[in-house]
C-alpha cells in the first residue's frame, strides 16, 4: 500500500488514492485538485481479471486448455460489465468543476520521469521545475528502480497485449461504445484498430497530460491557519452513489469453482469476498 494513504483527515498529505466511484473507500475525505490516471480499457480489463482470479497485481492467471474453453465465457461476461463501469467512471470525473490532470498510464509507464514532473507542476501551482524536484524525481526513478516496486509494478504485458484474449466481435461491440470518451483522453482513433504493434508507437499526450481548469478561479485566496476546508473549492470523494451496480458485479468465487481453482468449500481470496466475509463477521 502506498505510505500515508488512510492518513485522509490529517492534511498532511498531498496525494489520496482512490477508486471512487467504482467503490468507496473509507473514510470520505475532501479533495480541491484531482489527478486522474486513466488506462485504455482493453489492457485494464485484462488486468483486472488477473487481479481477481490470482488476488495479486503482478501474476498473471493461467490455464489449462480445458479451463480455457470454460474461462472464455466468464471472461466475455465480465468483460462487457467492466466496460460499463470504465465508461461511467471516467464520465464522472470528466464531469466535474474542479482543476483536474488527466495523465495516461502509458505515457506513465513509458515516459516516468516526464509524466511525473507534469504532476508535480499540476499539484503544486509551479511552471519551472528547477534542480530540487528534477533531482529528486531522477533519483527516484533511477536510482530506486520501478522494477522495486512490488505489488505496484506493471505486469510484463506491454501496451495492447491483452488484444489476443478479445473476439473480433468483442471488440467491435467493446469500441463503440466507448469511442467518445476516448477522444475525450486524447487516444487516437488507432486504438480503435487491434493491432498491438500500433498501439505500442502511440504518442504520449502533449505536454504529457491534460488539464481541466475548474468554472472559478485557481489558487484560491490563501488558507489561514485554522480555517476550514469550507472556505477553499473542493469535492467530497467517498460519498455519494457508486458506477458499479449489482447487476455489473462478477461472482469471482462462482468462477473459480467453476475453473477448479479453488474447492466447492474454500474460500475466495479476492478483496470483494474477504470484505464481504468482514463485513458479515461485524
Amino acid at each position: 500500500d502506498l505510505v500515508g494513504e488512510p492518513a485522509v483527515s490529517s492534511q498532511r498529505v498531498t496525494f489520496v488514492k482512490t477508486h471512487y466511484p467504482e467503490r468507496r473507500g473509507n473514510p470520505p475525505f475532501k479533495a480541491s485538485k484531482v489527478v486522474l490516471l486513466v488506462r485504455n480499457p482493453f489492457d485494464a480489463i485484462d488486468s483486472f481479471w488477473n487481479l481477481m482470479m490470482t488476488n495479486t497485481h503482478t501474476n498473471t492467471v493461467e490455464f489449462t486448455d480445458e479451463q480455457k474453453v470454460k474461462a472464455q465465457k466468464a471472461w466475455e461476461e465480465m468483460a462487457l460489465k467492466e466496460l460499463h463501469v470504465w465508461k461511467e467512471f471516467h464520465i464522472f470525473w470528466l464531469e466535474q468543476d474542479i482543476p483536474m490532470l488527466l495523465i495516461r498510464y502509458e505515457d506513465l509507464i513509458r515516459h516516468p520521469d516526464e509524466v511525473t514532473s507534469r504532476i508535480v507542476r499540476f499539484v503544486l501551482d509551479i511552471k519551472n521545475m528547477g534542480s530540487f524536484f528534477t533531482e529528486r524525481i531522477d533519483r527516484c526513478i533511477r536510482e530506486e528502480q520501478l522494477e522495486k516496486l512490488g505489488s505496484y509494478k506493471p505486469r510484463s504485458g506491454g501496451i495492447g497485449k491483452s488484444l489476443s484474449k478479445y473476439t473480433p466481435e468483442m471488440l467491435q461491440r467493446m469500441s463503440l461504445d466507448i469511442m467518445e470518451v476516448l477522444a475525450r483522453m486524447g487516444y487516437p482513433t488507432e486504438l480503435l484498430v487491434p493491432d498491438a504493434d500500433l498501439w505500442q508507437t502511440m504518442k504520449p499526450l502533449d505536454h504529457y497530460g491534460v488539464e481541466w481548469a475548474a468554472s472559478y478561479p485557481w489558487p484560491p485566496k490563501s488558507v489561514k491557519k485554522g480555517e476550514e476546508w469550507g472556505d477553499v473549492p473542493h469535492m467530497v470523494i467517498n460519498s455519494g452513489e457508486l458506477v458499479r451496480g449489482k447487476e455489473h458485479e462478477t461472482n469471482w468465487r462462482a468462477v473459480k469453482q467453476s475453473l477448479g481453482l479453488v474447492s466447492g468449500d474454500s474460500e475466495c481470496t479476492c478483496y470483494r469476498c474477504i470484505a464481504a466475509r468482514k463485513q458479515t463477521s461485524t
